[in-house]
């Protein structure tokens, strides 16, 4: 309405009479009342975003509208001239409302269009656009009257998103991430080598406050972290400055700063100033730097020897100075575990294979209470000698030699019982035939005029194990003199216990550090991880940890730790002010708490910033450092909403070794589920299984290297240029492979350092059993996992991913090399029909396997081996195993003793032969005067004699 233009409304007959309004004026948006005294009234309408409204009656006209939020009534008004009257407030109205639409729009433009809808940008676009889309909402029609059809639409698609939650917030940044892929194209298929791929565009391009991106093996994560950064710049979404990009380690942080400038200058972009690369440690210096603190870093962090060093003399004066502190350092040597515990036989022998019990004098003893025994004994002076023959060739138990626990000389002997007070044994055990063997020992003994001494199972659990001992060599006055301090030091030392339990301390200290352990937060994690004596490891480790730190100080140093600890106070205090707007992390799988921390202060304390990390909870391979797997997979409650991406599609490999790899790390449900997607696809299994027996001199043996050098020769004949790696879990194996080829073009990788890298083919070598094998079943360090990073329940999970992580490097074809007759956990699973590889060797047949199983453990199998005497079997369980079968002289298979009988365990073979059931000799076929019948070999033997006979039946 123009400035000019007047309306003017006055009463009807009955307003005139009864009312108390003489004229009603708009005038300049503004509603001007005066009453029958000429007092006068205005109300603004400036601020008015409600339509009004009118209605008749016999009397008049009533109006109703809005001063700002206070609502007018105005009634008994001249009907034509209100309706006119009706009509420019509309007009007004409506324009207030277009502004503020309009407003909306462009907020909605800023927040949701031109950008990345961020969440928490969401409460503010629904503050924005709440006024306009409530308007609509209630006044339809006058939409439809007074604006153009393009307002409408909008104002209507803007109605159909609102309020904003996440279901609305998806629709919105799918029609974002649609305009930025068209609009962008060009920029996507040249930043990389190859155009980049869907997913990986989209990684880019999603900018929420929080975003993770999960990448499998070979979907180029790198990529992702290059083309994200180059496109904030080349966009004009932000400065080279504004980013910051944090690496894992130094040559990673190398390798994406090459990368980057590498891709700029392919792309034609001017970079006047590369993004700020860095590690974690770099940045905390160049925060504490900045800040003006003078620091030195630790000599301790340049070089790990000298670490070593002094720890070495800082636990040996801990020794020394206390007679207490030796005691309690044997003590804490290794874990007290009751072996009455174990329901199954399984159970037990996993404990005795895991558990490496090294006594004072040097050998390895089977369980806890003997270790006691042995130590005992060598620190009061009693020789001894730990599971010896017996005087004469005996057997107690089917198919074994008597061999006592302990001889002490003279014919005195000591066994160590598992029985409590009533006889009773450990669940799988047999108790009365246990009880019978202990009676036919006595005999044995009392024939031979030895002395047995016995101790039990209940003198531990009564703590009454020393006193019965000391109870023992007094009745046989054997004399008992204590070791000095220094004597039992040097056996810590020659046995390599003392080394053994340090490099396990400083393990420990890595982890209070990265852990930021205090020491009720370590007495709870030994507590509630079951550790016997966690008070006295918590209070050792404590001081461990106390003794560090002086050591630090004064030297005014800081280590690893310190320096990231530092750079978070500078930031949570305001002394360091970040600026970044764009954080890119990457293998964020891998992060410490400790990095988290620092992340979420620059976070928190920056301009908004972006957040993005890359990473793969399916290679988590780091968590002996400090890495906390539980932050990826548990990312929305420890860090925060976020937009996930996924990159699944690989050009590394092909679909055999996707599916193989992807379905075993699968297995785990606490990782990410992804579904890997292949270029390169194959009919046949690209995961080959060899068994590492090699034919050599006539002869079958195991050989890893000789094994991976044959295989290498095959590969080499189909693709002579081809780029070979052999992979190994531990570096030793690695040694051996070198000594054996020769070829300078391959390629030798742990396992762990393998990460990131590629070859066409790769040989993965060290699937056995035991505390150095694939799975690593090393249960010593159960302190140590205790203070680690929480680790989830599923067996072997962070072995898996380093299975993944291996099986992963090959681009063609992957070959893995087992012993099929002492095969890890890993390579019985991979056997399973649903991995569909490729199993080379018949060795690993179920039918063939059978006869190398051990009859006496749970999980050993028999192996050859050759020995001073020549070749022999003996179990995969190793030492602990005390089951060392025959050598069948017709097939060469396992030979396994019963009672009267050795019995070959090859069922195409089942040759079989007596034996004494007395000393175990085999048996010759003699002719008596009454016939023929069995005697035992040992007949003529001039020392240890056995005329044992058996009737022989035809």
């Amino acid at each position: 309405m123009n400035a000019e233009q007047r309306v003017i409304v006055t009463p009807t007959f009955w307003g005139k009479f009864f009312g108390k309004i003489k004229s009603v004026e708009l005038q300049q948006n503004k509603v001007i009342v005066t009453d029958k005294k000429n007092n006068i009234t205005e109300h603004d309408l400036g601020k008015t975003f409600d339509f009004p409204a009118i209605q008749k009656s016999f009397f008049g006209t009533k109006l109703f509208f809005k001063d700002d939020s206070t609502e007018v009534v105005l009634s008994k008004l001249a009907k034509k001239q209100t309706d006119s009257l009706l009509l420019e407030i509309e007009k007004v109205v409506a324009s207030n409302i277009k502004v503020k639409v309009k407003e909306g729009f462009q907020h909605f433009a800023n927040l949701a269009e031109n950008q990345y809808l961020r969440d928490s940008d969401i409460p503010t676009l629904n503050d924005r656009v709440r006024l306009s889309v409530l308007s609509y909402g209630d006044n339809k029609e006058h939409f439809q009257k007074y604006f153009d059809e393009s307002l409408v639409k909008k104002i209507q698609y803007i109605s159909s998103l609102f309020p904003v939650n996440a279901i609305n917030a998806q629709t919105i940044r799918k029609e974002y991430e649609q305009h930025v892929l068209n609009h962008r194209k060009h920029f996507f298929d040249v930043i990389e080598s190859n155009p980049l791929t869907e997913q990986q565009r989209l990684s880019v391009i999603r900018n929420n406050d929080i975003n993770m991106v999960l990448a499998a093996a070979g979907t180029g994560k790198t990529s992702v972290m290059v083309a994200k950064a180059l496109d904030l710049i080349d966009s004009g979404a932000c400065k080279s400055e504004d980013i910051l990009i944090l690496a894992y380690n130094r040559d990673a942080a190398t390798e994406l700063s090459e990368r980057l400038q590498e891709r700029a200058r392919e792309a034609n972009l001017d970079l006047e100033n590369s993004p700020s690369i860095s590690t974690f440690h770099a940045l905390g210096r160049r925060i504490i730097k900045e800040c003006g603190k003078s620091v030195h870093l630790s000599k301790f962090a340049e070089d790990p020897m000298k670490l070593d060093r002094w720890f070495n003399k800082w636990l040996e004066d801990y020794i020394k100075e206390d007679p207490d502190n030796l005691a309690k350092f044997i003590q804490l040597a290794y874990q007290p575990i009751d072996p009455f515990q174990f329901k199954t036989k399984e159970e037990y022998d996993r404990y005795v294979n895991d558990n490496d019990y090294r006594t004072l004098q040097g050998e390895r003893v089977r369980g806890y209470q003997e270790l006691l025994i042995a130590n005992w004994l060598f620190s009061h002076s009693v020789e001894y000698e730990y599971e010896p023959r017996y005087v004469s060739k005996r057997r107690i138990e089917i198919g074994f030699d008597y061999k006592p626990d302990f001889s002490l000389g003279d014919g005195v002997y000591l066994e160590h019982f598992g029985i409590d007070r009533q006889g009773r044994t450990r669940a799988d055990i047999n108790a009365q035939e246990y009880n019978a063997n202990i009676q036919r020992k006595r005999e044995l003994h009392a024939e031979h005029n030895t002395t047995l001494l016995e101790t039990y199972h209940y003198n531990w659990v009564e703590n009454t194990l020393y006193k019965r001992l000391e109870q023992l060599m007094n009745e046989q006055f054997i004399p008992l003199k204590p070791k000095s301090q220094q004597e039992i030091l040097d056996a810590l030392n020659e046995s390599g216990i003392f080394k053994e339990n340090k490099n396990r301390y400083l393990k420990c200290l890595q982890a209070i550090r990265t852990e930021r352990l205090d020491y009720q937060q370590i007495l709870k994690r030994l507590t509630d991880a079951k550790i016997v004596y966690a008070k006295e490891y918590a209070t050792l480790l404590m001081r461990i940890h106390d003794a560090y730190v002086k050591e630090l100080r004064s030297a005014n140093e800081i280590d690893f730790d310190d320096m990231i600890l530092l750079a978070t106070q500078l930031v949570k205090t305001g002394e360091f002010k970040p600026k970044w707007k764009h954080i890119l992390v990457d293998e964020f799988q891998d992060i410490s708490m400790a990095r988290l921390e620092l992340l979420k202060e620059i976070y928190t304390k920056g301009p908004r910033p972006i957040w993005t990390v890359v990473g793969d909870d399916w290679q988590s391979i780091y968590r002996f450092s400090g890495g906390k797997l539980e932050v990826t997979t548990r990312f929305n409650d420890m860090v925060g909403s976020h937009t996930l991406s996924k990159l699944e599609k690989t050009y590394r490999y092909n679909n055999s070794i996707a599916d193989t790899a992807g379905q075993f790390i699968m297995q785990n449900p606490e990782q990410y589920q992804k579904n890997v997607v292949t270029h390169t696809k194959v009919a046949d299994s690209c995961v080959h299984l060899y068994d590492s027996h090699v034919v050599k001199d006539e002869k079958s043996e195991a050989n890893i290297s000789l094994k991976a050098s044959a295989i290498l020769k095959l590969i080499r004949q189909k693709a002579p240029e081809a780029t070979v790696a052999i992979l190994a879990r531990y570096r030793y194996l690695l040694e051996d492979a070198k000594s054996v080829i020769k070829d300078k073009n391959v390629k030798f990788w742990t396992f762990h350092g393998s990460k990131g890298l590629e070859a066409d083919y790769c040989i993965l070598l060290g699937f056995f059993q035991g505390k150095v094998g694939f799975p690593n079943q090393n249960k010593e360090e159960a302190v140590v996992e205790a203070l680690l990073p929480m680790l989830d329940s599923f067996p072997h999970s962070e072995e898996r991913r380093l299975f993944y992580v291996a099986l992963t490097r090959a681009k063609k074809e992957s070959y893995l090399i087992a012993d099929a007759n002492a095969p890890s956990e890993f390579i019985n699973e991979l056997l399973s029909p649903k991995y569909k590889i490729d199993i080379v060797s018949k060795r690993f047949q179920e039918r063939y396997r059978t006869i190398f199983k051990c009859n006496e453990c749970s999980t050993g199998y028999f192996v050859m081996k050759q020995g001073k005497f020549g070749q022999f079997y003996s179990c995969t369980s190793g030492e602990v195993c005390r089951s060392s079968p025959r050598i069948c002289e017709k097939c060469g298979s396992p030979s396994v003793d019963t009672a009267s009988m050795s019995i070959c365990q090859n069922p195409n073979c089942q040759n079989s032969f007596p034996i004494c059931d007395k000393c175990g000799r085999p048996m010759r076929l003699r002719e008596g005067k009454f016939g023929k019948f069995w005697g035992c070999s040992g007949y003529g033997i001039k020392d240890d004699p056995c005329s044992n006979t058996r009737k022989y039946f035809i």
